[in-house]
């Protein structure tokens, strides 16, 4: 598929491809998991831009995938979007200053995209999932509303507000992201002053299949209004604060009793309203990516939670013997899907397949996890966790194409990559797996690399 992109994404792609792509500014020499997911930051950061802002868009529209058809993924998702920038926001300290000038522009037209289709009347309000990329609502039959998707958003908003303080620019926050003055637009408080009025509502997940309370939107939820709790301190709005960090609070409970003590793991969905009904195991990847995603490292629900860990466990459980292609025992770790029932192929409902982001959420968990054990001393046990997600992230390795592009799925019984090419947030999981990585070796303590592949092959089995 041919695809243009627009001139300002291309002065970021060449100050890429002229920058320190590959550690050591050299090509790739080895074949340690480390060493990739170091060298493929930049590839990962531009096949993201060249999904941001495209030409027939508006500035700042973050589309899933190019795919117009058999299935369209030609949208701004809200909560893909943010789960994106949030990735981007977490990569932008390390960049040249050449690439920060450019990074700041695209992230200033999110933030301006994101502003107008918070004002754009849809059928749902913020909780709205989705929008054509000039923003404008997109009213068809969809799963609506999805309350992950404004979490989300505000989530990426206030990291790169945090950002941009980092640096210096204060003023610039207050004056675009987060103003106190009754006149302006508030695209922060806006999403927050959301979830403070809707975190009980059922809504959809984030598969967009089921209506009903959704661990991953309330880890999402209390995260979100966790670090708005912070900025709004920072600028001393300590009423909003403060209401910010009761209703955080609040949800915690609720997010306890997801954990289904009999079966021995944490489950997605309580109190279903709606929505697919052959989703009978609640064994979900979403479980792990809201864990992930709604990570405040405050200690609730801590990567060596027993809870956490039982679920990890599960979710791998679940796929290691539903897959054809998981039996070959060559092949590093395992591909995981959404959740076992799953029918969705992408093109058709014919089976569920492995999902690259799911399989890189495993990997990213155990980095974490991995950490956490170094934090408490264990060190020989975080090396074998950390061999554990050094071969979930081969496993996407294995079977990414020959030039490292990802798509949406991997075929459960070729091994070959199907559905959408380029999905934007394949890209942001991996940018998330390696900054759980390179937290890991920053302790200094886990040194004991895995070495799999020589060559990045196209791959079935």
């Amino acid at each position: 598929m041919s695809f243009k992109t627009n001139a300002n994404m291309v002065v970021l792609i060449s100050l890429l491809l002229s920058s320190n792509i590959f550690a050591g500014g050299r090509m790739m020499q080895e074949s340690s998991t480390e060493t990739w997911l170091k060298q493929s930051a930049a590839f990962d950061i531009q096949k993201i831009i060249e999904n941001i802002s495209p030409l027939d868009a508006d500035k700042g529209a973050i589309i899933a995938a190019r795919t117009r058809v058999n299935p369209n993924y030609y949208y701004h998702w809200v909560r893909d979007a943010g789960i994106t920038m949030d990735a981007l926001s977490a990569v932008y300290p390390e960049r040249s200053a050449e690439e920060k000038l450019a990074l700041r522009k695209l992230f200033f037209d999110y933030v301006s995209f994101c502003k107008k289709i918070q004002k754009t009347k849809t059928l749902t309000g913020l909780g709205e999932p989705k929008f054509k990329v000039d923003g404008s609502a997109f009213n068809d039959p969809w799963a609506r509303p999805q309350n992950d998707s404004p979490a989300m958003r505000a989530i990426s908003l206030i990291e790169w507000a945090n950002q941009l303080i980092a640096d210096g620019h204060a003023k610039e926050v207050s004056a675009i992201l987060y103003p106190l003055d009754a006149s302006s637009e508030k695209p922060i408080k806006l999403d927050l002053d959301y979830i403070v009025a809707h975190w009980r509502d059922a809504s959809y997940d984030l598969w967009e299949e089921v209506k009903g309370k959704h661990f991953y939107a309330l880890m999402v939820e209390r995260r979100a209004l966790l670090l708005g709790a912070r900025l709004a301190h920072y600028f001393r709005d300590d009423a909003s604060a403060e209401i910010y960090q009761r209703e955080a609070k609040a949800i915690e409970p609720l997010l306890l009793s997801f954990w289904d003590e009999k079966r021995g793991f944490i489950v997605e969905t309580l109190d279903r309203e709606g929505g697919v009904n052959y989703k009978h195991s609640n064994i979900d990847a979403g479980v792990v990516l809201g864990l992930l995603h709604g990570d405040m490292q405050d200690g609730f629900l801590s990567w060596d939670d027993p809870r956490v860990v039982a679920t990890i466990e599960t979710v791998i459980h679940a796929f290691q013997q539903l897959y054809t292609i998981n039996q070959r025992n060559t092949i590093p770790g395992f591909a995981i899907g959404r959740y076992p029932e799953d029918k969705y192929a992408g093109s058709n409902f014919d089976g569920g397949n492995p999902w690259t982001l799911c399989t890189l959420a495993i990997a990213e968990a155990y980095y974490r996890y991995a950490n956490a054990l170094n934090a408490k001393g264990q060190t020989d046990a975080a090396v074998i966790i950390q061999k554990r997600a050094d071969q979930f992230v081969e496993r996407v390795r294995y079977h990414a194409h020959v030039n490292g592009s990802l798509n949406e799925q991997i075929d459960r019984n070729t091994g070959y990559m199907t559905s959408v090419e380029d999905l934007t947030w394949n890209y942001a999981a991996l940018l998330q797996a390696r900054q759980s990585m390179l937290g890991l070796l920053l302790s200094g303590k886990t040194t004991d690399k895995g070495h799999y592949f020589t060559t990045n092959n196209e791959q079935g089995v």
